[in-house]
């Protein structure tokens, strides 16, 4: 996934291969689908609205396999399934408690574009959320602040007491 700017450096400098390795562990595949890195893949809903993958390559031949568990879902051909275009997997590391400083092993996971996104669409809602409530108490605060109280003159001045 990429890296917010603003978070940056929140990342360790040895980043780029404690993601490697994490990706590696998992033989390349998507921890929680087991989609294929680098593959090209078509990604699809069965009548049950159980959510599938199947290779490109062999879209005519191969079953699908199940997004959730990951399990061989024979009979997917056909009208069984409605598949998209084809995608590339892209494996991506996802810190489950979503602190990019706690790169221990147990916070990690090896997950493709869609279980990485899946997985933190409740946490990107929150921070749009935020970021756009911090907009608007500041646009609240100063729009319109250089005329306020342009028909009104001068504010008057306080005395002091004492």
């Amino acid at each position: 996934m990429p890296i917010r700017p603003e978070n940056r450096d929140r990342y360790p400098a040895g980043w780029p291969e404690i993601s490697r390795r994490v990706r590696r562990e998992a033989g390349q595949r998507c921890e929680r689908c087991g989609a294929p890195n680098g593959e090209m893949i078509h990604r699809g809903r069965t009548r049950e609205r159980c959510a599938v993958w199947r290779l490109e390559r062999a879209a005519e031949t191969d079953d699908g396999i199940c997004a959730e568990t990951g399990r061989i879902m024979p009979d997917t051909g056909g009208d069984a399934v409605t598949w998209g275009r084809p995608i590339r997997v892209v494996l991506t590391v996802a810190h489950l408690d979503h602190h990019p400083e706690n790169c221990a092993r147990g916070n990690l996971r090896a997950w493709c574009q869609r279980c990485h996104n899946t997985y933190d669409a409740p946490m990107r809602r929150a921070g749009i959320a935020a970021r756009r409530k911090a907009e608007r108490a500041t646009g609240d605060l100063f729009d319109g602040a250089d005329t306020a109280f342009a028909d009104h003159g001068p504010l008057p001045s306080r005395s002091r007491a004492g």
